[in-house]
């Protein structure tokens, strides 16, 4: 069995192609399966099933996809301990995220980070919460990003962002501060509600923001249900509602004048965004590498400039 089999190997089961993973690692995809075929023959076993729109791994291919990420991986650290570990090296990072981590804050995370290592690539993808902490269990991600608790001994957490609902309204409204901050209860239960879906984080956040007000879902005049913070943003910026949201999320749309924020204070829910990736799984250093920028990017100076312009606006 030789490195470039299960570079191969791991490549197209993370694609779900050999053409896309002839194109990551720089092979032709006759080499491609060449590699495949011959690691095939010698564990004696089908590592992939191909049909004519996908390629998969069936559970042999699982079960050896995880001991080859954890090989490939090993083999990093042990040339990374003699190299020095600077903006040359390269790989890829796949990530299944929630929404808001998502759509709001990865972006930004990883244009920073490619400013220091332009050569390693990203592959992300976004579920809810919930989806998100049963896929990572799969085989596919490396890392998933979650903004709920995940309760797995499978799974290691490591918190990086504290966010928390605002309250949001069309531009158009009018809104006695003094009263809402008074009697958010009485406020609530007055105005047509924006809800977000079952399944995501937000969806828990927010339930858990109106019970602290006495208030459940029933007690509000919900007209529609959306299953992304996008969708919700917009629709209360056209007038259909009010709602709640996270507050980086909010930030872009308050910036642009297409809705108006209220901040609860005390009053509001906040939560810990994790990034989340499996026990079993040796990292490697691109990995690692990440890992160690994302548990302190939001502590830089660069971010807290930032942020204390965004809640200034």
């Amino acid at each position: 069995m030789e490195m470039k089999q299960l570079e191969a190997f791991v490549a197209v089961v993370r694609h779900n192609s050999f053409s896309k993973a002839a194109d990551m690692i720089y092979l032709s995809q006759p080499t491609i399966s060449a590699h495949i075929s011959s690691l095939e023959n010698e564990i004696g076993a089908q590592l992939l099933i191909r049909s004519t729109r996908t390629v998969y791994p069936t559970q042999i291919g699982k079960e050896l996809f995880h001991r080859a990420k954890s090989i490939l991986a090993l083999r990093d650290e042990a040339i990374g301990s003699i190299k020095r570990v600077d903006r040359e090296m390269g790989g890829e990072i796949s990530i299944l995220a929630s929404t808001v981590p998502a759509q709001f804050l990865l972006p930004e995370i990883i244009a920073a980070f490619q400013q220091q290592y332009p050569h390693i690539v990203f592959d992300v993808h976004q579920a809810d919460s919930l989806q998100v902490a049963e896929s990572l269990l799969g085989y596919r991600y490396d890392f998933g990003i979650v903004g709920t608790s995940v309760s797995s001994r499978h799974l290691l957490t490591v918190p990086f962002y504290r966010d928390r609902l605002v309250l949001i309204t069309p531009k158009s409204m009018i809104v006695n501060q003094e009263e809402l901050y008074r009697d958010l209860s009485s406020f609530l239960r007055q105005q047509p509600f924006v809800m977000r879906g079952d399944g995501s984080g937000t969806r828990t956040e927010m339930e858990q923001l109106l019970h602290k007000q006495g208030i459940s879902v029933r007690n509000l005049n919900v007209v529609s249900y959306f299953h992304d913070t996008q969708g919700i943003l917009s629709a209360v910026s056209h007038g259909m509602g009010i709602s709640f949201v996270s507050k980086v999320a909010a930030a872009a749309y308050e910036k642009t004048g297409q809705i108006k924020v209220y901040d609860l204070g005390k009053q509001a829910f906040t939560r810990q965004l994790h990034l989340v990736f499996k026990k079993a799984v040796v990292l490697s250093p691109v990995q690692k590498v990440f890992v160690s920028y994302l548990e302190n990017y939001f502590t830089s100076a660069t971010f807290n400039r930032y942020n204390r312009r965004v809640e200034t606006k």
